[in-house]
């Protein structure tokens, strides 16, 4: 396998359910039980709608991930340094041939989640 592509799937893995996971229990250290709710929230959308649309779930996770992180750090270095993560990660789903429905709905999917998170979070 070639390094760019490797690189590719790699990226991807920002977006897994596993690294999800793990970035969760991380907030769990310093007791940030909002930012658990985001997340949780954002994440079993994620999770049910994928049950009726074909969209890429990695992309949808990883959004939800950038923009809940950029939030909490609230850091204009890690900011930049996640946006041009997520913007890469974009671009080596091109790189993969994944359809561009799929990117699209993945997108639309992962703002709508995050949305999702953002408001009603804080109502529980």
């Amino acid at each position: 396998m070639n390094w760019k592509k490797e690189t590719a799937r790699d990226l991807l893995a920002l977006g897994s359910i596993p690294f999800f996971i793990l970035v969760m229990a991380r907030s769990l250290v310093g007791e940030y039980y909002l930012f658990i709710f985001q997340t949780l929230i954002a994440l079993v959308f994620i999770h049910f709608i994928g049950w009726k649309l074909d969209f890429n779930r990695h992309l949808a996770r990883m959004l939800v991930l950038v923009f809940f992180t950029v939030l909490f750090y609230n850091q204009f270095i890690y900011s930049v340094f996640s946006v041009l993560v997520g913007l890469i990660t974009l671009l080596s789903l091109f790189y993969l041939k994944e359809p561009v429905k799929k990117i699209g709905f993945g997108i639309l999917l992962g703002v709508l989640a995050s949305l999702l998170g953002y408001y009603l979070a804080p109502l529980i």
